[in-house]
């Protein structure tokens, strides 16, 4: 997986995977246009898709009968290091669902791919080398 982050101008940025792009700026109350995503918000929704899209791919190989997906999810920043502290997750599934069926989803939806990389901090490293 590649992903190009580039400078637009001031402090609005691109984000570019795949050849989708995507844009990060500050909120109209920092002095930005406020029309991208922060990138708190970019990790947060990234969790919610994986979320979803997990449960939405187990339910159709195992042949769930669910006619609807929706999330809502709310985080909190804390500071010292400043980072997301917590994120709660509410996730909505319609359909004919038992109990059996409802539990079955909840457990997938705990082990999507960003919610492991969460639980289990990944390897970061960052290199900062002159232009030109």
């Amino acid at each position: 997986m590649k992903v190009e982050v580039r400078q637009i101008e001031g402090r609005r940025i691109e984000i570019d995977a795949r050849g989708v792009t995507t844009v990060i700026d500050d909120l109209v109350e920092e002095g930005g246009p406020g029309d991208g995503f922060r990138p708190t918000e970019l990790l947060v929704g990234a969790l919610g898709a994986c979320t979803m899209g997990t449960v939405l791919t187990f339910a159709k190989n195992t042949g769930m009968d669910v006619t609807g997906v929706s999330m809502s999810l709310e985080a909190e920043k804390v500071p010292a290091p400043s980072r997301v502290g917590s994120i709660s997750m509410v996730l909505e599934v319609a359909g004919d669902l038992d109990e059996d069926d409802l539990e079955r989803l909840w457990r997938v939806a705990a082990a999507c791919t960003v919610h492991n990389t969460l639980k289990n901090e990944p390897a970061v490293d960052l290199k900062l080398v002159a232009a030109g």
